[in-house]
């Protein structure tokens, strides 16, 4: 908070250069500690005029914005300190005081609001201020927790009905693929903790798309080991990656196969090498529990030209779920906040196994914090737009470009316009240097040691920022036209993942379009070219199993004498686009005796591992397509779903860049998807807008924030087994009889036990008490004041305690639905349909006793 921000500032300001030390108990915002730690910089030449201005400017506006009045301090006027004009540039107003000091006063500035109307311009600068004030976010409703929730992370509450939904689906699946749209801030992490947390064996591999990203859940991981006592792992560290010691990768790989390495976070290039064998391992050995992608919607963003690995490590994943025993499969988690039509589309048919889909938790929904503005402007005015900006909205900040020159020329001309706390993440930062910026940015390492803050802005391209977690980003400025809605929403979405509201700024000029243009058009090689790069690669390939093919990348076609780096790239696409048409499965290479000739040497293993960057197993699926006409109908096909998919991205980024229509609209057409089935019906998600220059010009028009929270529907794998089938035949309930008064808990024990986990009719304490009586048992208990109660809609097994005699009429309208029901109860239920008759004449019935001595 900031109560304290003016009399810290003030106090730094007067003690300069000497360091101010925050006492205990101070209430100082994050741009007050980063005021000081720029002041601490200032004489050492890491922080620049604009640093300090900037950060002081939003001092004041965040104490103006939060408590009133119109608060002033005194700076010194020496030359390490911003000029009279420095200052005003700033947006900031000076006077000169007796003691030679400078009185500094913030003004208000926001980007063009779309509209020079004077209510356009009076929301602009209120949404803007919004940005400034220091409130706790309003969040999602809190609902009560499933007993389950409450005994893994001791959250006595869901944060709303989709994260509620979300974590039952996770615990309750059981084997093959399950989808989850849930919203930043909505606690996926929580969500894929919770089968192994409920567990005491099993192994979880969760893959990040980012170093930083590993490094952070590993922190966190141990963490909430060390507070729980949990025996997570032997070697105590969760994250496998590049930089770690070899003998530890040794040690994490071969505690994975013996199922003591319970979670693992990695990258999609190390699941598919380094980790590949010992996920095998540990899946033939029925310890693979769970496998949990993060970001999924990258699987088909990135998976065709740039780390492809999002898409092998489909083909690993189907082969440790096949090699696992039948009756451990593990689960395959799929994370993310943002999924469109074609992004489900291929998770879906990367996913399925045998002839399971995947499963969907639909909670789409917008991000209601940022306020977006766009303006249009010459090549040559952008600069200075951009400096003003960068200077004038509230920090932390990021700054986008396309290009990775542009993002290195961006940040070196704020440099030199006096912003020296700035750092640059661009697609070929090296795993270090990204460490460096995201430490020096956020204020902490990765261990979660406070250390002071180097940075306040970071410019990036689209490589920098998924997956971090660094809640209180303010701002974010983009200095190019995003090729898609997605990159330019997922961008955005860096900001205010805290909840407060945040700022988007938008600027192009006319030279964007043909670059956007540019990376939005995938190259695919043509038909004739690919099928016989295709057949080149297939017949110079290596069988190693019943339609299985291993395959160098780097193969060079016939008509081709040189050039095999461009060759791979091409061979790599040529098979990506040919996996997502359905006509073949990419699997990374593994050494196992039953893809080798007998009486293999060490010197044979050694050259596979040798070579390994370089290999590639297809499988081949479709028999319709192994000649070349079928081969090119196929390949058509995915070209076409993939420009397709494309251009409409494009189209919608246009759109929004006119500024004709509500951004917020734009968005939510874009992520919407249409279910496979006969009827067509769409899955939607609500339009959510704090502001955009659409909006600004007509306010009546807008969606605004105070949209109606999804309520997705709880998923049943209807080919599902279940224990208790036999005591209800060939119908779908079981009325179990209880003498009136009777204590059913070891009953309920025992229903639980054979895999029975939602009760309705029970209440809290009695389900927390059953919790506890089977801890590696999900316990969930329906909430009748749901929206849409479990008793309701749920096509699995409930189990429904009726406490009278009357059957509840919403348990008495779930057996005439025949949905599967368990029914606890006296033995004297009346049926409410047939008066006079009882409902253990109606259904298959039995005794507690009977049914307890067979259990």
């Amino acid at each position: 908070m900031s109560r304290n921000d003016l009399q810290v500032a003030q106090q730094a300001f007067d003690c300069w250069p000497a360091s101010v030390f925050v006492e205990s108990g101070m209430d100082c915002s994050d741009a007050c500690i980063r005021l000081l730690d720029a002041l601490d910089g200032l004489e050492r030449g890491e922080s620049g005029w604009r640093d300090i201005a900037a950060l002081t400017r939003q001092v004041l506006l965040t104490s103006r914005a939060t408590y009133g009045g119109d608060p002033e301090v005194a700076v010194p006027s020496s030359r390490n300190f911003p000029t009279v004009d420095e200052w005003q540039v700033a947006q900031c107003a000076v006077s000169l005081r007796a003691d030679d000091r400078l009185g500094i006063r913030a003004f208000d500035w926001h980007p063009p609001a779309g509209s020079d109307g004077a209510e356009s311009n009076r929301l602009a600068a209120e949404q803007v201020r919004a940005v400034y004030r220091e409130v706790p976010p309003e969040g999602p409703p809190l609902l009560p927790a499933d007993p389950f929730w409450k005994a893994t992370h001791h959250y006595d509450c869901y944060r709303g009905e989709t994260q509620r939904q979300a974590a039952r689906a996770a615990v309750l699946k059981s084997g093959g693929a399950l989808t989850v749209a849930l919203p930043t801030g909505r606690g996926k992490t929580a969500v894929a903790w919770s089968k192994m947390l409920l567990s005491t064996h099993g192994v979880t591999v969760v893959v990040v798309p980012t170093v930083v990203l590993a490094l952070d859940m590993e922190r966190r991981t141990a963490e909430a080991a060390r507070a729980d006592n949990l025996d997570l792992s032997p070697v105590d560290r969760f994250a496998y990656i590049g930089s770690l010691d070899d003998g530890l990768k040794q040690a994490m790989r071969q505690h994975m196969r013996t199922g003591r390495q319970r979670i693992i976070y990695t990258s999609p290039e190390a699941l598919v090498s380094g980790l590949a064998s010992a996920l095998l391992d540990c899946a033939r050995a029925g310890h693979l529990q769970q496998i949990v992608i993060d970001e999924a919607h990258l699987v088909s963003q990135w998976g065709v030209d740039f780390r492809p690995e999002f898409q092998t490590m489909a083909g690993l994943i189907g082969d440790a779920y096949d090699l696992s025993p039948a009756e451990s499969k593990p689960t395959v988690l799929l994370l993310s906040a943002t999924l469109a039509q074609q992004a489900l589309d291929v998770l879906s048919r990367l996913f399925t196994f045998g002839h399971r889909s995947p499963d969907l938790v639909w909670g789409s929904e917008l991000r209601p914090e940022p306020a977006i503005f766009l303006e249009s402007c010459p090549d040559n005015d952008r600069a200075a737009k951009i400096l003003s900006a960068t200077t004038n909205l509230p920090r932390p900040l990021v700054l986008y470009t396309t290009k990775v020159d542009d993002a290195k020329e961006w940040a070196n001309a704020l440099r030199s316009e006096g912003i020296l706390r700035v750092g640059c993440i661009t697609g070929e930062s090296s795993e270090s240097e990204r460490r460096g910026v995201m430490e020096a940015w956020r204020g902490y390492t990765v261990s979660g040691q406070r250390i002071t803050t180097k940075l306040d802005v970071v410019v990036g391209t689209s490589a920098f920022g998924l997956g971090v977690d660094m809640p209180n980003v303010r701002t974010v400025l983009h200095a190019c036209m995003p090729e898609s809605i997605d990159r330019y929403y997922q961008e955005v979405g860096r900001a205010g993942r805290d909840g407060r509201p945040s700022v988007a700024y938008l600027c192009t000029t006319p030279s964007d379009e043909s670059v956007a243009d540019g990376i939005n058009r995938p190259t695919t090689i043509g038909n004739e070219l690919g099928w016989n790069r295709w057949r080149q690669l297939l017949s110079s390939g290596k069988q190693v199993g019943p339609s299985r093919y291993r395959v160098q990348k780097s193969a060079i076609p016939v008509h081709m004498n040189e050039g095999y780096k461009q060759s791979a790239q091409w061979n790599v696409k040529t098979l990506t686009l040919m996996a997502q048409a359905g006509i073949i499965r990419l699997h990374p290479p593994t050494w196992t005796e039953s893809v080798v000739a007998a009486g293999c040497t060490d010197v044979e293993r050694e050259a596979f591992y040798e070579d390994l960057h370089d290999l590639l197993e297809v499988e081949l699926l479709r028999g319709d397509c192994q000649d070349e006409i079928g081969w090119s109908a196929a390949m058509d096909e995915a070209r076409h779903q993939v420009h397709s998919s494309q251009r409409q991205a494009l189209a919608s980024m246009r759109n929004l860049i006119r500024g004709d229509e509500c951004a917020g609209r734009i968005i939510s057409r874009h992520y919407r998807y249409r279910l496979e089935n006969p009827s067509g019906a769409q899955l939607t998600t609500q339009p959510v807008c704090r502001g955009c220059p659409a909006c600004r010009r007509s306010p009546d028009l807008s969606p605004g924030v105070s949209t109606p929270e999804p309520c997705p529907l709880l998923p049943f794998a209807k080919e599902e087994s279940e224990s208790l089938r036999e005591w209800r035949g060939n119908q779908p309930a079981l009325f179990i009889r209880i003498p009136s008064g009777a204590d059913c808990q070891q009953l309920l024990v025992k229903l639980a036990q054979h895999g029975l986990s939602i009760y309705s009719g029970l209440n809290r304490s009695e389900a927390e008490r059953l919790q506890r009586a089977v801890p590696n048992c999900p316990i969930i208990i329906d909430d009748p004041s749901a929206y849409i109660p479990l008793v309701e809609t749920y096509e699995g097994p409930i189990v429904s305690i009726v406490a009278t005699r009357q059957l509840p009429e919403d348990i008495h309208h779930r057996l005439s639905l025949e949905l599967t029901t368990y029914v606890v109860g006296p033995y004297d239920i009346v049926d409410p349909d047939r008066p006079g008759q009882f409902l253990r004449d109606i259904i298959p019935s039995i005794s507690i006793e009977a049914l307890m001595r067979s259990l």
